[in-house]
């Protein structure tokens, strides 16, 4: 089981891509009989939950210097020793000892996905990419058990075991601002954290109108389907797997994910298809988007239709206002 390391595209061939370029979304694909999934998705709702991660089995690729699990949350975070995080990475000397951390939600569908990560042979942290994939089967004594395959070298589900088990726990108060963070451990480098909160930067334009590149909290409760779609969109996007992560931003901003349609606007701008870029910021303004406002308000004008540009500026101003307790105008 224990196979030698080889990099993942020693291994495939154009007729035979490596099952990172298979997936077309959150969803599995079927591979040599087995449904194989690019995360795994739990959702713990409005409940403070427990997580526990126990290492079940090892067999990693010779030569690779650390392998473990890539956690992030939705609509919620990560409470560890006082610390709120966004997403953590696992290794697998912490398996082995046991891992428990908690889980707070910060809207009523919050969910945690899990990912395999390694660093390979020259010491780079990766995700996302070659042979990844994970099996799901339940076990007999009610945990979940995670099967496995880091990306490098052909596919091999006994790279890493990981038992799971989420239990209820107590309240924890909500943070004011997540951050991304690494679990390290003394018998593991300290890898750089992996791009899963990248995301394409604004486009150039004359005036501020268009904020940060980080999607902005959005109203209601966003479903975990079309917020897995996204994170796995970033993560992709920041693999320089562009294509998938515009496909599955596709997905998502249809599903009614107004920072998918944004992003996906900024990258068809940047390749030149304004058409493709207005039809995304539409889309993503229509789900009250203010940077999608503003840049959707800037093709206008560069284009002549002013009168459509004023309107969507006004709209922006007013989910400022909004946002800020302020009344809101006519448009």
């Amino acid at each position: 089981m224990n196979e030698p390391y080889s990099q993942w595209h020693a291994q495939n061939s154009a007729t035979d891509p490596p099952l990172a370029a298979r997936y077309q979304s959150a969803d599995p694909i079927r591979w040599n009989g087995s449904m194989v999934y690019p995360m795994y998705t739990e959702r713990f709702g409005q409940a403070t939950t427990q997580l526990s991660m126990t290492l079940l089995s090892a067999a990693p690729p010779a030569g690779l210097r650390g392998h473990g699990m890539g956690l992030s949350v939705i609509d919620g975070y990560v409470d560890l020793e006082g610390r709120k995080l966004e997403s953590i990475d696992v290794w697998s000397d912490g398996f082995i000892r046991g891992t428990t951390v908690t889980l707070v939600p910060t809207g009523p569908d919050a969910l945690f996905t899990l990912t395999p990560v390694w660093v390979d042979r020259s010491g780079v942290q990766r995700s996302w990419m070659g042979n990844y994939g994970i099996l799901i089967e339940d076990t007999p004594d009610g945990r979940i058990a995670l099967w496995c395959s880091v990306g490098e070298g052909p596919p091999n589900f006994a790279n890493l075991v990981v038992g799971l088990a989420t239990t209820a726990a107590p309240v924890v108060d909500t943070p004011k601002e997540p951050v991304a963070e690494t679990i390290t451990n003394t018998a593991m480098p300290t890898p750089p954290h992996g791009t899963a909160s990248a995301a394409p930067e604004s486009a150039a334009w004359p005036d501020d109108d268009l904020g940060g590149h980080l999607p902005q909290t959005e109203r209601g409760a966003e479903t975990g389907y079309r917020s897995a779609l996204y994170d796995l969109g970033v993560a992709m996007f920041g693999r320089g797997e562009e294509e998938q992560a515009c496909g599955l931003w596709a997905q998502a901003a249809q599903a009614g994910h107004p920072g998918a349609g944004y992003d996906l606007g900024v990258v068809l701008f940047r390749r030149g298809d304004l058409g493709g870029a207005e039809g995304w910021w539409r889309t993503a303004a229509e789900l009250r988007d203010i940077r999608a406002m503003a840049g959707l308000a800037e093709l206008l004008d560069r284009r002549g239709d002013h009168a459509e540009a004023r309107m969507w500026r006004a709209r922006a101003a007013d989910e400022r206002a909004a946002e800020a307790g302020q009344p809101i105008g006519p448009y």
